[in-house]
């Protein structure tokens, strides 16, 4: 991972997103884009001008931005005094999602990184509305969301959640295998048991999981459904002390079944781990 984009609202929770990413890949060279965009609805962060609009109002706003992003860049070198790690600013008067896409592909971006809650956000939510619209638009990076204001820890131990009910392939694990390798992880593999047992296409994507994670120390592990599949992912998270949660996510699968899942059901589960989630491709 050379190239890393990093989404920022200027909030707490997207400079944790920032510092988490420049420690986890500390021992690597690395380019990190930090991103802001800005329309007519964006809330001024001062107030020194009572109220404009049009263009004048998009001019402050892109000033604002600028000067953000320059004090995040500032902020970031201090905290994290690495010669390894090189820092370039973007700001678009432009769609979140758009915009990070078209990043991803003119930056040849190996990651995207950001904070799973913003400036407004409540807390017992799965992910902050911006969040949710990234990982549901982006679907050509790895996208690693970061739980606000945390201490780094090294992902030790990652947990990784499927159905196995969509075959594996090298490409979409690589981003695990990369982490798991350079921080020499234990990966445990978790599945909530909706069904009494794995049907035969579930058996089979099972063992080509364990194939490509072979060279790395693994563990299978089945939850009991309580209804709620964010409920069984966070025991898990919690009773194996796990420092990072993986999952690929297929247009109607695992991950969006999760999401869909009704907010009674998902107001316990505030995630306290960083969250990489993988798109694919059905």
């Amino acid at each position: 991972m050379q190239n890393i984009l990093v989404l920022t609202d200027f909030s707490n929770s997207a400079y944790s997103a920032l510092f988490y990413a420049t420690q986890l890949l500390r021992s690597k060279d690395c380019t990190f884009y930090l991103l802001n965009t800005f329309n007519e609805t964006t809330p001024l962060r001062t107030k020194r001008i009572a109220k404009r609009e049009g263009r004048a109002l998009l001019a402050q706003l892109g000033d604002e931005s600028q000067e953000g992003l320059q004090y995040c860049c500032h902020r970031i070198v201090l905290d994290n005094d690495n010669p390894r790690h090189n820092f370039l600013t973007i700001s678009k008067n432009s769609g979140l999602v758009e915009t990070a896409s078209r990043t991803v592909a003119e930056m040849d971006i190996d990651l995207v990184v950001m904070g799973n809650k913003g400036m407004t956000n409540a807390k017992a939510t799965f992910w902050g509305s911006n969040t949710t619209k990234i990982i549901n638009g982006l679907r050509s990076c790895p996208i690693l969301t970061v739980p606000k204001e945390m201490d780094f820890v090294s992902p030790k131990e990652i947990a990784f959640a499927t159905d196995y009910k969509h075959s594996f392939c090298a490409e979409q694990l690589e981003p695990l295998r990369f982490l798991a390798n350079l921080f020499k992880s234990s990966v445990r593999i978790m599945h909530v048991n909706e069904e009494k047992k794995l049907d035969k296409y579930q058996e089979s994507n099972c063992d080509t999981l364990c194939k490509y994670l072979s060279a790395i120390d693994c563990t299978m592990h089945w939850m009991p459904y309580f209804g709620s599949k964010a409920e069984a992912i966070g025991l898990f998270v919690k009773e194996l002390d796990v420092d990072m949660l993986a999952m690929l996510s297929y247009q109607h699968g695992f991950l969006e079944k999760l999401l869909r899942e009704p907010v009674i059901k998902r107001v316990n589960f505030d995630l306290e781990v960083p969250f990489l989630v993988v798109p694919c491709q059905d």
